[in-house]
């Protein structure tokens, strides 16, 4: 099985596919080296970087229509951010903070800080009130099933093959607006609360959402057959 992008143009460069993958792996561990100093080595790191090239490459040649040329920015001194809110790496960071969330709430758990989250039907979610989790809600969470129903179209193919036009730019781009607007709301939004129990209920119905946002962005990155990594 293939995934076929248009033609690849790099302006002012003339690089290999291997080059082009070693130039963002490069980058990729330059700019974690930059944010996390000597802590970036051993073999945790290793998988972390690799997974943060393919996703790089990933979004760069699959946010755009398969019909229509992939122009990439080649150039080495650009560099690799690792929050900036431009594709792959952005879209994995905040995944990777879903996933601090829920390891920060488990070890409240254990220290006895927080009960554990109690069934859906026992809680209050009219103590959703920010605007930024009801767009969470209807702009990503209730779509999303129908946006991978409309991402993939069968094809008749020639000698008995299968051939599918996948719309990945759809998923690039729905990923990318998804990690704008959560990260705009977890700035804002103080999750886990002091451990006080008239504060449980709202923080119990934030967390049913987010890991349901959790799910949602395992799925989408599936699609990409990007596994999720826990930190960043």
């Amino acid at each position: 099985r293939h995934l076929v992008c248009g033609p690849v143009k790099t302006p002012g460069s003339h690089l290999t596919a291997a080059q082009y993958l070693q130039l963002r792996r490069g980058q990729m561990k330059e700019a974690s080296e930059m944010k996390y100093g000597d802590q970036v080595e051993g073999q945790t790191w290793d998988d972390i970087i690799r997974v943060m090239t393919s996703a790089t490459v990933r979004f760069e040649l699959l946010s755009t229509v398969h019909t229509s040329p992939v122009t990439l920015d080649v150039q080495r001194e650009g560099g690799v951010s690792t929050k900036g809110p431009r594709g792959g790496v952005f879209v994995m960071y905040n995944c990777a903070r879903l996933h601090t969330l829920f390891d920060s709430y488990e070890r409240g758990v254990e220290k006895g800080l927080y009960p554990e989250i109690p069934e859906g039907s026992q809680l209050d979610f009219s103590a959703l009130k920010e605007e930024g989790e009801w767009l969470l809600l209807f702009n990503y969470l209730i779509p999303f099933s129908e946006l991978l129903d409309q991402s993939g179209q069968a094809l008749d193919g020639e000698g008995g093959g299968a051939r599918v036009n996948i719309k990945t730019e759809q998923i690039c781009k729905f990923l990318v607006s998804l990690s704008k607007d959560f990260s705009s709301y977890y700035n804002r939004v103080h999750v886990l609360g002091e451990p006080l129990p008239h504060l449980f209920n709202q923080m119990f119905c934030r967390l049913y959402l987010l890991r349901a946002l959790r799910e949602l962005y395992h799925s989408a990155l599936d699609t990409l057959n990007l596994p999720p990594i826990r930190q960043l």
